[in-house]
């Protein structure tokens, strides 16, 4: 699979079971493997590592809709618990790609790890890392309330950031 920086207008992709117009679509999903051959492509593209039980996943991911339509970008998408036997991130079919690509951004658990946390988005440019996140906002706690106003800009200048990162000459 070819994944290149698209305008979103330009693709029209509506994802199974989502009843959202078409051009409200900006997601394109991927696999960590679709992921690891753009980047040794060099590719440009942003790409969200996520799942639909992630609470702050639920919180992020309508920034990120808005800035990339802002953008005129596509994202791709990994869904990190697309196999219902994966009950952690480090599950991930090709978890070892995740490590070998983004392992000096990704955080370390408990017992050492380094974790893939959710959301995390990836701008690549030319196939390296220009910028990345995790999570939502600082002192954010999805499990225990939804963002303010102020934190939801706050992550949106984020992805405002990263993609001005991707589509500047």
């Amino acid at each position: 699979m070819k994944f290149h920086l698209v305008p979103a207008a330009a693709i029209v992709l509506l994802l199974s079971g989502c009843g959202m117009p078409e051009e409200d679509q900006v997601f394109d999903e991927m696999t960590v493997r679709d992921v690891a051959d753009a980047i040794d492509r060099k590719e440009t593209f942003a790409v969200y590592f996520g799942f639909e039980a992630c609470p702050w996943c639920a919180e992020a991911e309508p920034v990120l809709k808005e800035e990339a339509l802002k953008a005129d970008m596509r994202v791709g998408y990994v869904d990190t618990r697309k196999d219902p036997s994966w009950k952690s991130n480090t599950d991930l079919a090709d978890y070892d790609l995740v490590l070998r690509y983004f392992g000096e951004y990704l955080s370390y658990d408990n017992d050492g790890v380094k974790h893939l946390y959710t959301p995390h988005v990836f701008f690549v440019r030319d196939g390296k890392t220009v910028s990345e996140h995790e999570g939502t906002c600082e002192n954010h706690n999805a499990a225990e309330r939804k963002m303010n106003d102020s934190e939801r800009s706050e992550l949106a200048e984020v992805y405002r950031h990263g993609f001005e990162l991707l589509i500047q000459n």
